[in-house]
């Protein structure tokens, strides 16, 4: 039996308010990295030829145990459902990728579903994506540092579309892209990431998960203002959260 979209954003629901609640951790074991796409199988090439630029998104997302944020993965894989009305979008785009020079640019953010199904748009509302150079192997395993990933959560609440933008800076992406030989059919599969989360950008912004209540506060959803873990202005004080997550990627669509 499906269950209704409301009936599984309460559970969602439900499961933010006791990860505020504990402080943002749990010590129970929580599935960090469940596809939720198809291309995820087939026969990898140890060197493909690799096109010049590929569409991708991402379709898992976990933060690693013991990392702020791990309490969210079961939400955040329901979120990132793309049969949902509002779905957690994160484009990648890989291009002038040049594996003879080990070069590649990438960007990365938030995107929004088009009419047309598979092709997404990069979300107008946040800051525009910027291109950052990396380096990429033969076999495909590539690095890439991005000043800022915008991470997007939209809920829709009483008629009203709420939407909260959770900045990641120095967004570090240590995976590997695979395809057939022809390069075709890419995928990336347990992808690595690490970023910051700044207390000064998220302080004051809140979360709406349960129609006709209050916004939760995001500080709460990473632990409290106490838990910030790393000095990221080297100022002598903790001001931050450092990230670590996995991740895995599909080809798609992305609409310029």
């Amino acid at each position: 039996m499906k269950m209704s979209n409301a009936w599984m954003v309460w559970l969602v629901s439900a499961g933010l308010l006791a990860t505020a609640a504990c402080g943002g951790e749990s010590n129970e074991e929580v599935d960090a990295g469940v596809e939720t796409g198809d291309d995820t199988g087939g026969d990898y090439a140890e060197e493909p030829d690799f096109a010049a630029q590929y569409d991708m998104r991402f379709n898992a997302f976990a933060f690693e145990r013991g990392t702020p944020g791990f309490s969210l993965n079961s939400p955040l894989e329901y979120f990132l459902d793309q049969d949902l009305d509002y779905p957690v979008v994160v484009l990648v785009e890989l291009r002038e990728i040049d594996t003879e020079a080990g070069t590649l640019q990438v960007r990365g953010g938030a995107g929004l579903k088009t009419s047309t199904a598979g092709e997404y748009v990069w979300d107008e509302e946040v800051e525009e994506p910027e291109a950052a150079a990396g380096t990429i192997a033969a076999n495909g395993d590539f690095e890439a540092t991005l000043p800022l990933l915008s991470f997007v959560a939209t809920v829709e609440s009483g008629g009203d579309i709420n939407k909260t933008v959770i900045p990641i800076r120095d967004l570090a992406i240590d995976a590997k892209i695979q395809a057939d030989a022809a390069g075709e059919s890419p995928v990336i599969n347990d992808g690595m990431l690490s970023g910051f989360v700044l207390l000064s950008e998220i302080e004051g912004v809140g979360l709406t998960i349960v129609p006709g209540q209050e916004p939760l506060a995001l500080t709460q959803l990473f632990g409290g203002p106490e838990s910030v873990n790393y000095d990221y202005d080297e100022d002598g004080e903790n001001d931050a959260w450092q990230l670590s997550a996995t991740f895995s990627a599909q080809q798609t669509v992305i609409v310029e």
